[in-house]
């Protein structure tokens, strides 16, 4: 199936391994999702709920699979499509290569569910930790 990008998903159907999106932050801005996996409730592939991956990648404009290739996954949870949708963001790429996990998996009680504006909020919190590191590490130079 080929697929072309820009991509509004309306189910997990359209959602592989790897592919990504920017998650448009309320300060200006973007973070990376990236798809980690499909979930499965008893065998059956869930139309509507996925494994999310956050990743480590924040920048200006959207991100490219180039942006993202050696950035890690700081958090992950079970996501509702409208995730995607919800928030602004559109499946922008695929190619994120994703180590250790399966294609598909078994949602258990161990994958926390997200809400759709989860990961945002996630992204806004590590990009206020990660500024205010970098500020206090600037601040504590000797002069």
């Amino acid at each position: 199936m080929s697929i072309e990008y820009p991509l509004k998903p309306k189910s997990t159907s359209y959602l592989e391994q790897g592919r990504f999106w920017a998650v448009p932050l309320e300060q200006g801005g973007f973070g990376c999702g990236v798809v980690l996996a499909k979930l499965l409730r008893q065998g059956k592939t869930d139309t509507r709920l996925f494994f999310v991956g956050l990743l480590d990648w924040f920048g200006e404009a959207p991100p490219t699979l180039n942006q993202i290739k050696g950035a890690n996954i700081i958090e992950t949870g079970a996501a509702h499509i409208k995730s995607i949708t919800e928030t602004g963001g559109v499946i922008i790429g695929s190619g994120y290569n994703v180590v250790g996990i399966a294609r598909e998996i078994e949602k258990s009680d161990f994958i926390s569910t997200w809400g759709y504006n989860v990961i945002t909020r996630l992204a806004e919190r590590y990009v206020t930790v990660n500024k205010s590191s970098k500020q206090d590490d600037v601040t504590s130079v000797p002069s």
